[in-house]
């Protein structure tokens, strides 16, 4: 089988065009992809403790910490200790965080709305859990 046409080779290269267009807008307001995901992650399960983020994030927990090192410095999320277990720090968003949410979502609800209109409904909704149970699985 060629390269081309193996699901790994189709899903990374549709996976880069998606992250170009993202990292366009991003940039722009001096952000990371991988720090939108991470500040996404804490305004919609957070506050969230750096462990958990991790999890979510998929990443090792040294990988997390140089993450919201640099999201704190630039004041977009605090880490506070837990109080029910000082090992933990809790992660929120800042006013800056909210503000740069606010910002950017519709930006990035462009990109999807784009990419999905790509496909019938039907045909997006089907891909998108093909793409699960495999993720699933792997």
């Amino acid at each position: 089988m060629k390269l081309d046409d193996t699901l790994g080779f189709i899903l990374g290269r549709v996976s880069r065009k998606v992250h170009y267009r993202l990292d366009h807008i991003f940039k722009s307001h001096h952000i990371t992809i991988e720090q939108w995901v991470g500040l996404r992650m804490i305004d919609e399960a957070g506050p969230l403790c750096q462990k958990d983020l991790a999890c979510r994030m998929e990443k090792n927990q040294n990988t997390i910490k140089a993450l919201i090192d640099r999201l704190e410095a630039k004041e977009l999320v605090t880490r506070t200790e837990d109080p029910k277990d000082r090992r933990n720090l809790i992660l929120t968003l800042t006013g800056e965080g909210e503000s740069l949410l606010d910002t950017l979502s519709p930006l990035e609800d462009e990109v999807n709305e784009a990419i999905e209109s790509v496909l019938p409904p039907e045909e997006t909704e089907t891909l998108k859990q093909l793409l699960l149970q495999l993720e699933k699985k792997l």
